[in-house]
């Protein structure tokens, strides 16, 4: 078989991709996925990353190298061999035996190889939170972009693990470095995410590939601890193993493919989406339960016991089902709720119902004579440029708006949200019995963050609102009803309580876009133009909330009319 190689995308990514990739049957090799961060911001972040680290003494950086592969190669192994405290941009040699290629944002010098030449540590940029809270957590260490090598204990602070993603492209270039000699005797690898406070520098978080802390099946424990190398040398040896018998088909009796598609949130971008798309049924599973999806062991699992679509599931007993699927299933928490609350979506999918109430107690929304309904927007780097809110009381319902078109951070935004805090602190004066309700944690997570950050006054005046004023309303909804395609305010709000949007394609992330043309637009008139319907937008958003708030109180107003 020819020599090939998979990249440190490949062990994180689809290996129905990897099939398609090395089917000599199938179209050339589509475009990278992995340079899908790229399109979205995440170069920015990288290059501003990498730049403040190749300001550091003893760098060797090579992005700029005009060369050809093997000259890369040779100058990241010259680097390397002189003991270079930080690589940028290197090319690591090929390891045929073990099928890797690979390069890493950078190579941080750590201790010697075990066999006493320079050791270093891989490094990779990506523009996202790594870091979640726990008390009394000590695993990871830290570092900063100006000294990367003087690691600190990072206390109460543990990794996301559903960012292992790329601990898994960490673990690649790990093999690799061992693979010519150069990983350090320590097992570490950073990732500089995008954890910063406020206007922070990003720093480095180092994770020790060795330690288990990833959960994943075992037939035997129904699920165990393991590393960042344990499952990066699963994932890779399997998909070593797909594109080996991918590669012997000839288009002529050739066997079943050793992977088939299943939906997954990597389709909505691959290239290959079109190869696998007619292989699924138009009710599969993956395909139509789209909301709180089950994962592809769960489905694979559902798949042995002869569920493949939400017909089939609709009409299964799962009590019956449960013996066969728990077992398989033991990765993951709250199993049987999943498989059960799958089962209820089917059940919604096949009678056509969007929405189906689960409790029978009153939902006892909140009222009050006078209501705020509170909705922010936000720009695309996650600044707050607008808090719209819709006042209701005796007079009826009006729209106020505090916002500010323009690219705003720091102090201005600070500004900004004391306008609208101010306003609110003089209604509640006036008003005691104020309620202001928002769906979902949204708001009040900025209001917080922005008071802790500028330790405003009245800005932390208006937090201290939040426990007896503000009301959740997505809490009231999550906790009386289930939504086939889910209960975000767009679905319940059009689907149950019969409320629509003016604008055709209403949404927060189109809603980042209209911003950008009120801001930046080529013209006065088109700036004008996204500032109204940014603001039609938000407008609407604080009235959906009002109606589906009356949508609530009209269930418990008809159960009591009909006690």
């Amino acid at each position: 078989m020819t020599p090939f190689v998979l990249d440190a995308y490949t062990a994180r990514s689809c290996p129905v991709k990897t099939f398609n990739t090395f089917d000599p049957t199938l179209p050339d090799l589509p475009l990278d996925e992995s340079l899908r961060e790229s399109f979205q911001g995440g170069s920015d972040f990288r290059d501003a990353v990498l730049g403040r680290l190749a300001d550091g003494e003893g760098v060797v950086d090579l992005r700029g190298l005009d060369a050809s592969w093997d000259e890369r190669v040779e100058a990241c192994l010259a680097a390397l061999g002189s003991g270079a405290a930080v690589v940028i941009g290197g090319v690591l040699p090929l390891d045929l035996d073990g099928h890797r290629s690979g390069r890493p944002d950078a190579l941080v010098r750590g201790a010697d190889t075990e066999a006493g030449a320079p050791g270093y540590w891989p490094l990779k940029v990506k523009p996202y939170r790594v870091r979640e809270k726990q008390m009394g957590a000590d695993l990871m260490r830290t570092s900063t972009l100006e000294a990367p090598r003087l690691l600190a204990p990072l206390i109460d602070a543990r990794y996301r693990v559903y960012r292992e993603g790329v601990l898994l492209e960490l673990a690649h270039y790990w093999r690799l470095l061992e693979s010519c000699g150069f990983a350090s005797s320590e097992p570490l690898a950073a990732v500089v995410g995008d954890d910063r406070a406020g206007d922070a520098e990003p720093t480095l978080t180092w994770v020790d590939l060795t330690t288990k802390f990833i959960r994943t099946y075992s037939k035997t424990a129904g699920h165990k601890l393991r590393s960042a190398l344990e499952r990066y040398d699963h994932e890779h040896r399997f998909r070593v193993y797909v594109a080996e018998h991918a590669s012997e088909r000839t288009g002529v009796d050739d066997p079943p493919p050793v992977v088939r598609p299943i939906r997954v949130k990597e389709c909505e971008w691959c290239a290959w989406w079109q190869v696998c798309r007619p292989q699924i049924d138009d009710d599969d599973l993956s395909l139509r339960i789209s909301k709180a999806p089950l994962d592809v062991r769960e489905l694979q699992t559902l798949l042995s016991l002869g569920i493949k679509t939400v017909a089939e599931l609709a009409e299964a007993d799962v009590d019956d089902l449960l013996p066969g699927y728990l077992p398989l299933t033991a990765h993951r928490d709250r199993s049987e709720q999943r498989l059960r609350q799958a089962a209820r979506r089917a059940r919604m999918l096949a009678s056509g119902v969007d929405l189906e109430r689960v409790s029978v107690e009153p939902i006892g929304v909140p009222r009050s004579a006078v209501e705020v309904d509170l909705d922010i927007e936000t720009a695309d780097d996650g600044s707050v440029y607008l808090w719209g809110a819709l006042l209701t009381d005796a007079d009826g319902s009006r729209f106020v708006g505090f916002s500010e078109f323009d690219h705003i951070s720091g102090v201005r935004e600070i500004d900004l949200a004391r306008r609208f805090c101010a306003w609110l602190l003089d209604l509640v004066a006036a008003h005691p019995e104020v309620k202001v309700f928002h769906y979902s944690d949204y708001e009040t997570v900025h209001l917080q963050r922005l008071a802790e950050r500028s330790d405003d006054p009245t800005l932390l005046a208006a937090c201290a609102l939040i426990r007896d004023h503000f009301v959740d309303l997505f809490g009231y909804v999550r906790d009386n009803f289930v939504g086939v395609d889910g209960l975000g305010l767009k679905i319940v709000a059009t689907r149950g309580a019969g409320f629509s949007w003016r604008d055709e394609e209403p949404g927060g992330l189109a809603s980042q876009t209209w911003f950008n043309e009120a801001v930046d637009g080529a013209s006065a008139e088109a700036r004008a133009a996204a500032r109204e319907r940014v603001l039609e937008y938000n407008e609407d958003d604080v009235r959906a909330t009002l109606a589906v708030r009356d949508w609530l109180t009209a269930f418990d107003d008809a159960d009591r009319n009909a006690g």
